[in-house]
């Protein structure tokens, strides 16, 4: 009679790597059933959402009494940045011309700041380009036709790899300031940049906003949605400096663990 145990078939175990793949092709495929840039809808949706979150739900339904409407973004991981782009366009549309022309004139800089940041033209300048025309056609554009090119994949993307850029060259030119903020990943803002900031699909946090902020002249609001027991959600403020927090109205998104969109106060 044999001593030898029975084998089993066992399926192989995954890598870290392999998971981590495995992750990122569910999630793009579940990306892609969503515009990259939605129809605003009503913020009762968000109740929907999480009708079995009592944290998230209480904190959403008093947020409605201040805001009542979001723009959902295509989680594919450039959500900040598209997020960030289209309210900024759109906020551009309502513009007085002294704002508008003022934000144009801080776009026409960027190029600058990214070859001061050592970006050759070549690698951005057709980002730059589609970025830059779309801007200066918002005064003959109405919210239909916003919506249309930032649903356009090659329009949008341009346009959110061309912010990738900005913030990058703002963190890289800048980096004795940042860099303190790595201690822990214990990696340098160049290392951080090419990883977390220029990857088209990599997530964004704070330094990412800090960045884009400063280097556009733009402020942002940020409604934090999370499992604490506060009752309201909390509120991050990221701002260039006072002078312009106190002149310009800031962008408003709301987050929640992993994903960005635009949240419309009540008017």
């Amino acid at each position: 009679m044999s001593s030898e145990a029975p084998t089993t078939d066992k399926e192989p175990e995954l890598t870290d790597e392999q998971i981590l793949e495995l992750e990122q092709r569910i999630k793009d495929e579940e990306a892609l059933k969503i515009p990259l840039v939605c129809q605003d809808e009503s913020i009762n949706t968000l109740e929907e959402e999480f009708k079995g979150n009592e944290p998230f739900l209480r904190k959403v339904k008093n947020l409605s009494e201040s805001s009542d409407r979001i723009r959902k973004c295509r989680g594919d991981g450039n959500c900040f940045f598209r997020a960030f782009a289209f309210a900024w366009f759109e906020s551009l549309m309502r513009a007085d011309q002294a704002t508008f022309q003022s934000a144009i004139s801080k776009l026409k800089t960027t190029p600058d700041l990214l070859e001061r940041a050592g970006f050759q033209k070549l690698a951005f300048e057709d980002f730059y380009d589609v970025t830059l025309e779309q801007a200066e056609l918002l005064p003959q554009r109405d919210p239909d036709m916003l919506l249309a090119s930032f649903q356009s994949e090659e329009i949008s993307n341009a346009i959110v790899m061309h912010l990738r850029f900005v913030a990058s060259a703002y963190l890289r030119i800048h980096s004795a300031e940042y860099e303190p903020f790595l201690v822990v990943e214990m990696i340098s803002i160049d290392e951080f940049c090419a990883m977390h900031v220029e990857a088209f699909g990599r997530e964004s946090d704070h330094l990412q906003i800090i960045a884009l902020s400063k280097a556009l002249e733009v402020p942002v609001k940020i409604v934090y949605l999370d499992g604490s027991a506060d009752q309201e959600a909390a509120v991050h403020d990221f701002s260039p400096d006072q002078e312009i927090s106190n002149s310009v109205k800031p962008l408003k998104l709301i987050y929640r663990p992993g994903h960005y969109d635009i949240l419309y106060e009540k008017c």
